[in-house]
């Protein structure tokens, strides 16, 4: 996986913005505009609000190319105790929590918090989204199928890491405990396992039905 990491300093805070993993999501933006402002240069300035306004800012990026380092003595960057997988309209699978993404033979690939990963089979920098299901005009509803609901594990999802296994080619692998949920915030499932779609072409989104597999 590919990552462009700059990095951005107050006397409070410092901001890192990997440029690979922005798909312009515009959540910082939307969040905290005196900071995150395309047209300044640099395009992000801590200084303009406090450490804690910041660090919410960055904790709203579905992506992970936000992250901060407290100087002032505040808290860390704590990892979500909950994972959760949310299904974004003509979009990629957004993952929040303790997240362990690992290639075929098990290795660790990258440890994060929250990652974009892609869905329509398009992107350079798998198993991330790097934008370019805009590029291809990607669809998939981002509602929940009955099967989907049906095939939820029940109870409560766990405090745990979520490992995210990459195939290639084939889909993506969960093992852990998640909540599963549409980006509409109406429909949700918890799921300890599953083979999410990757390649774009399934007919049971977001799961995989095997259709990597056909010529």
């Amino acid at each position: 996986m590919k990552s462009r990491i700059f990095r951005f300093e107050s006397k409070d805070i410092v901001v890192t913005w990997d440029y690979v993993r922005c798909i312009h999501v515009e959540a910082c933006i939307r969040s905290l505009p005196a900071v995150f402002n395309r047209d300044q240069r640099p395009w992000i300035d801590p200084s303009m609000a406090t450490a804690g306004a910041v660090v919410a800012a960055c904790e709203a990026c579905p992506t992970g190319a936000l992250h901060y380092e407290r100087l002032d003595g505040g808290a860390a960057e704590q990892t979500p105790g909950r994972n959760r997988l949310t299904v974004s309209a003509d979009g990629p699978l957004f993952a929040r929590g303790d997240l362990q993404i690992v290639d075929e033979s098990g290795q660790l690939v990258l440890k994060e918090t929250r990652a974009a990963l892609c869905r329509c089979g398009q992107s350079r920098n798998k198993p991330l989204c790097d934008g370019s299901h805009r590029e291809i005009e990607f669809t998939a509803d981002s509602t929940l199928t009955p099967a989907a609901l049906e095939r939820g594990d029940g109870d409560e999802p766990e405090n745990c890491s979520l490992t995210i296994r990459v195939a290639n080619p084939g889909p993506l692998m969960i093992r852990g405990s998640a909540e599963l949920a549409s980006d509409k915030g109406n429909e949700c499932a918890h799921v300890r396992t599953g083979a999410f779609c990757c390649c774009g072409k399934s007919k049971n989104k977001p799961f995989c039905d095997g259709s990597h597999a056909l010529p």
